[in-house]
């Protein structure tokens, strides 16, 4: 099969302390410590072969992540700029869908010709952190297109346990494609969900809701705060391109914060104006952008407001703490989804036709011209841009 490796050296960084799972299985819990001298590129590899708990799906989309951009990228010492968990080689992409060709013989509930979606993140369900419902803490994680093989490819491997079904979202939509694309985005939707329904507590009907950066995850969060009932959604990013996928997909009010401020203005006034000095109950942070972000997040929050981080940045922030103790405010942090039915939640939405994600895709390539496609997204216009052997 055709797949997406990327490749690279092991060379840990003087003063890096390997822990033993790292030294045990030749991977990197941060990534821009360990690998260098990356290559990646379409090569063949045999067909995988299942275990009896498997399916193996054909893929029909898989999208483009801001991982997937960083992963291959080198620094100035050739070191991988992604600072996550990674394992080389690797095939890439974890945002994906396909049509299941084959099933293990343990295999209970699902059958060849079923669409299905995959959670990314792969939890043990043994360890601490899985037994008190924290799978994205799981002690034995793997992360699909990263530390484990991937899907920009034209077969992936998925343990049933990780497989949701979207056959519904097919008969709602009358095409596979289009809900293998739907399928593809419940990843950095569930994200999203992950940080604002279950870490965050979930949105308030009626209450008001500002989201920071409208990538794919902020776009997500958008579409979901709408879902949800807010009364009034605020998106602010610093490209025009995405605030218009911004009203699509649900806000009522966008604003650049470059423009605000020629105007003499910022993003609290223009909420503490539009919501007549009440605020916003719940700020989604998925910039990535904190000390920019900050200074207007802490006087736009209403009073008893939850501020979920999902943005990551590399370096240390300065957050002026006091605002949150005055007004009564939370401060959440997530990263990543797993477990906790968020994917089937999101499917579920979708299938409803609650939310449309399909909405924010903006380019689609064929698998074999995935590097273009990684480029091309580096352009920060772009909602989602998936690739499928399919197009």
């Amino acid at each position: 099969m055709k797949c997406y490796v990327l490749e690279g050296e092991w060379s840990p960084k003087e003063g890096y302390c390997l822990n033993e799972r790292e030294k045990r299985d030749h991977r990197a819990a941060r990534g821009n410590l360990v690998w260098k001298n990356l290559r990646a590129g379409i090569v063949t590899r045999e067909d995988p072969q299942i275990r009896d708990d498997e399916v193996l799906i054909r893929v029909g989309a898989c999208g483009v992540c801001g991982s997937d951009m960083h992963a291959a990228e080198m620094d100035d010492e050739g070191y991988t700029k992604f600072s996550g968990h990674l394992r080389l080689p690797v095939i890439m992409g974890h945002e994906f869908a396909g049509e299941v060709v084959e099933v293990g013989k343990d295999v209970k509930d699902y059958r060849v010709g079923d669409l299905i979606a995959a959670e990314q993140i792969r939890w043990c369900g043994k360890c601490p952190s899985c037994r008190i419902g924290k799978f994205n803490n799981c002690y034995e994680l793997e992360e699909i297109g990263l530390s484990a093989d991937g899907a920009f490819s034209e077969y992936a491997v998925v343990p049933e346990k990780y497989c949701c079904n979207i056959n519904g979202i097919a008969e709602l939509l009358g095409n596979k494609q289009a809900a293998m694309e739907a399928g593809a985005l419940s990843e950095p939707t569930g994200v999203a969900y992950n940080g604002m329904m279950i870490n965050g507590k979930g949105v308030t009907p009626g209450s008001h809701v500002a989201v920071f950066g409208s990538g794919p995850i902020g776009l997500a969060a958008i579409a979901l705060a709408r879902a949800a009932g807010a009364a009034k959604v605020f998106a602010f990013d610093t490209v025009n391109e995405k605030l218009e996928l911004a009203k699509k997909v649900g806000a009522d009010f966008t604003y650049n914060p470059v423009e605000l401020a020629k105007q003499g203005s910022s993003a609290a006034d223009a909420v503490m104006e539009d919501t007549a000095g009440i605020g916003c109950k719940m700020i989604v942070e998925a910039a990535g952008n904190p000390d920019r972000t900050y200074p207007d997040i802490v006087q736009l929050m209403s009073i008893g407001a939850n501020v979920v981080q999902l943005g990551m940045r590399g370096g240390l922030s300065q957050i002026d703490l006091t605002p949150f103790l005055i007004k009564g405010c939370a401060f959440t942090g997530s990263l990543g989804t797993a477990g906790n039915a968020i994917i089937p939640s999101v499917l579920r939405m979708m299938e409803q036709g609650n939310i449309d994600m399909r909405k924010i895709i903006t380019g689609r390539y064929h698998l074999d011209l995935t590097a273009e496609a990684i480029e091309d997204a580096k352009s920060g216009v772009h909602g989602k841009i998936l690739v499928s052997q399919n197009y």
